[in-house]
């Protein structure tokens, strides 16, 4: 699902008109681009990275384009228990005021 979320990205269409106007075969295409050349913004992130880092070295600055490379995370977010609790309150007050 991430793949097809990326290449609507990237064409500028939505994720049903991928679904609808692409074929299965179209689709295995741009999966083997996508090995050869990534289509998401990891890519460009590398490609910033490695400019960066060479802009830097140029300067004396002891870095590396891993070192420049921002860290997305790789887990949701998780909410609080209490936050979670008061959540929980809040639905069941609205759903006892409820007629």
């Amino acid at each position: 699902m991430a793949f097809l979320l990326t290449l609507a990205l990237r064409l500028g269409k939505t994720l049903q008109e991928i679904c609808n106007q692409i074929s299965a075969e179209e689709l295995f295409l741009w999966q083997a681009y996508d090995r050869e050349s990534p289509l998401g913004d990891q890519r460009a992130d590398v490609l910033a990275a490695i400019g960066a880092a060479a802009s830097f070295q140029a300067q004396g600055a002891k870095v590396t384009a891993l070192d420049l490379l921002p860290t997305w995370r790789l887990e949701p977010l998780c909410a609080d228990d209490e936050e979670e609790e008061l959540l929980k309150n809040y639905l069941s007050e609205r759903a006892d005021l409820q007629p």
